[in-house]
């Protein structure tokens, strides 16, 4: 099962990330958000800020940041702890974090399941 996250301004896309199992999580940026530095401060997760471009933040919040799954476990799984790319729960909580962080700077996060 992949998971994307994608993050969008209004109807542009900005980026989208990728969960695949056993891999990194896989970030792309629009052109147009390449090279926009940003320095957006976290509430919903222990990860502080996403800072600098949008690809260099996101690939350090997906494939570094901690989390906790307890809120987003699968049935029949275990709560884990650790980066979103070591498993869906944790992409999936990462991703919802994010969404929540993102909202009141106009931003949204749509999860998808493919």
């Amino acid at each position: 099962m992949h998971i994307v996250a994608y993050i969008s301004r209004g109807n542009a896309p900005v980026a989208e990330a990728t969960y695949r199992p056993g891999l990194f999580v896989e970030v792309r940026v629009a052109k147009e958000f390449q090279d926009l530095e940003i320095d957006i401060p976290l509430q919903h997760s222990e990860n502080g800020r996403l800072a600098g471009t949008w690809e260099l933040s996101l690939d350090r919040y997906f494939n570094e940041g901690l989390f906790d799954s307890r809120d987003t476990v699968f049935r029949g799984e275990m709560p884990r702890c650790g980066a979103a790319r070591e498993h869906k729960s944790l992409f999936h909580k990462a991703s919802y974090s994010l969404k929540k962080d993102l909202e009141r700077w106009g931003y949204t996060v749509e999860i998808e399941f493919i």
